[in-house]
């Protein structure tokens, strides 16, 4: 009789995940380090903004791998975005959620 797989299969969006990480690498390859951190703090910033945190935040199942998984490509697609404006030779805007509400209200 065969014993049970113990071992935690992989979601299938554990592989893009990995992916978008190594697309994240070649990004910042080469930019200076502090642009690197300017574009961490700014995906912060932006997932804080909107919101996306506290979605997260709320969730049953944060220890989920998908829902990790799915929070890493949001945060990492962000940062890609903001490292692809710094290369340009565009300072990003940091928003916050007080700009946020006022721009709503």
């Amino acid at each position: 009789m065969k014993k049970p797989n113990k071992k935690m299969k992989r979601d299938a969006v554990t592989p893009f995940r990995d992916k978008v990480w190594v697309l994240f690498k070649e990004i910042a390859k080469g930019m200076d380090g502090a642009d690197v951190v300017l574009a961490l703090k700014q995906a912060g910033e932006e997932i804080w903004s909107i919101g996306i945190d506290d979605v997260y935040s709320h969730m049953k199942h944060q220890d989920d791998e998908s829902l990790g998984n799915a929070f890493d490509i949001t945060w990492l697609t962000i940062v890609c975005v903001k490292l692809k404006e710094i290369k340009e030779g565009k300072r990003p805007q940091i928003r916050t959620k007080s700009q946020h509400k006022k721009r709503r209200g």
